[in-house]
């Protein structure tokens, strides 16, 4: 039975007042992105509200703790996963969310599993989300890419995603990280959707 909206995200909230306090400030700065692209694009705010709440739920766990937590969860740390198990906390995340959250709905709970790497096929709450945790004002500050996205992300989700995927590439490549196949799928998509 699925938990009413305002119980689920008293839950989620509850959770992220246990973060430690700059994951926390982070994820507020998400909600409040989120919710604002929400509006603009015509997505339902509170369902981008509880994506947002819960996409770092295990953002701060160390490494150790997420692939034994992956491993507990049945969910597949790859080559890639095990070089970087960072990258297994929104997928950690998005069950946490349904199995202690309460939260039911699909698309918010695939939000939360690929805000991290994105991939192909990303519905528009997913893309929203993807775009909001990026773009949230305290990393756009930051970074120029990410300060070019943040201005794009009124006009376009996609055109925005996009700016994002090409420097988490850039990066990669600078820094001789691997590359998360659902990283290179989502961007191949968008490309191929431009021509």
């Amino acid at each position: 039975m699925m938990a009413p909206m305002n119980e689920t995200r008293r839950a989620l909230e509850q959770a992220v007042d246990a973060l430690p306090g700059g994951l926390r400030e982070h994820v507020l700065r998400v909600v409040d992105e989120a919710t604002r692209l929400a509006r603009i694009h015509g997505i339902d705010p509170e369902r981008a509200a509880n994506a947002a709440l819960g996409h770092d739920l295990a953002r701060g766990c160390p490494p150790a703790e997420l692939l034994r937590e992956a491993e507990a969860l049945g969910i597949a740390a790859g080559s890639i996963e095990q070089a970087e198990p960072i990258l297994l906390h929104g997928p950690i995340g998005a069950r946490w969310m349904a199995a202690r959250y309460g939260v039911e709905d699909a698309e918010a709970l695939a939000a939360a599993r690929y805000h991290t790497t994105a991939r192909a096929g990303m519905s528009a709450l997913e893309r929203l989300i993807f775009v909001a945790d990026k773009i949230e004002l305290h990393k756009a500050r930051a970074d120029a890419a990410l300060a070019q996205a943040r201005e794009l992300a009124d006009e376009s989700i996609e055109r925005a995603m996009r700016v994002i995927l090409d420097r988490q590439v850039a990066r990669a490549v600078e820094q001789g990280w691997p590359l998360h196949a659902d990283t290179v799928a989502a961007r191949n998509e968008l490309v191929l959707g431009e021509r």
